[in-house]
């Protein structure tokens, strides 16, 4: 079954890790600079004084209360040209300091970028990838034979994890509810329904225990398999270092 896959797939399934997992971290970079540039532009709209033109605009503005309505509205003026101006010059300057400046977000902060989506896809399809590279390996070690691995390969992910870890979860050895987390929360951004685009909204704390808990996942990995490379255990604790560094 396994056969037609040589050292180049390992390879190859190693590099979409790699580029999965840096991926999912350049878009936290990104949805935390969002929510700073947020942040400094809230603070400057403050300073803004509506002019006299705006009040006219105002005292005439009729807008619909529904959504639908403010959608298929045609009331598009509702400030000055001049103020609309300053508000984009405040917006600028909001995403030039998001980038040069420090911010410490708390623990408890809860990322409302739509960047999320990329750290969340990009570190799901990181882990699914790596699970995916293990059982080629038990495979083609003989520990899983081809009936089995034809069947357990294109299971759902969580069954497929739950399979390798059979024996450590039978014993609480492998907790992995904050694997299986990161997979409801991936599951809603593939399915990006309504309710998920309201809801989907993870602090800063629920993203940590999932990278401290998939980390510990992985390294079991990487003890089995004793490849010659470069751990990816250790690459998900640089990047999360980093990211904790810049940002907490």
């Amino acid at each position: 079954m396994s056969d037609k896959h040589d050292i180049n797939t390992y390879e190859k399934l190693a590099l979409g890790a790699s580029f999965f997992l840096e991926e999912s971290f350049k878009y936290l970079d990104l949805a935390l600079r969002d929510e700073l540039t947020t942040i400094l532009f809230s603070e400057l709209l403050e300073n803004i004084e509506p002019s006299k033109e705006d009040e006219k605009i105002f005292d005439k503005l009729n807008l619909p209360e529904t959504p639908i309505g403010l959608l298929q509205s045609d009331s598009l003026e509702v400030i000055s040209d001049e103020t609309t101006k300053i508000m984009f010059d405040a917006w600028d300057n909001a995403q030039a300091r998001a980038e040069k400046e420090k911010y410490k977000f708390g623990l408890d902060h809860k990322i409302d970028s739509i960047q999320i989506l990329g750290h969340l896809n990009n570190f799901g399809f990181f882990m699914e990838t790596i699970i995916n590279r293990h059982l080629l390996f038990l495979n083609q070690s003989k520990i899983i034979d081809d009936p089995s691995y034809s069947k357990i390969s294109v299971s759902r992910i969580m069954e497929r994890i739950k399979y390798i870890f059979k024996d450590e979860s039978n014993e609480n050895k492998v907790p992995l509810n904050e694997v299986q987390n990161l997979f409801r929360l991936r599951n809603k951004t593939v399915h990006f329904t309504p309710d998920n685009a309201k809801l989907l909204k993870p602090k800063i704390s629920q993203l940590m225990k999932i990278w401290t808990q998939c980390t510990k996942l992985v390294e079991k990995l990487e003890q089995k398999e004793n490849f010659n490379e470069l751990n990816f255990s250790k690459q998900i604790i640089n990047y999360s270092r980093g990211i904790q560094n810049k940002w907490n």
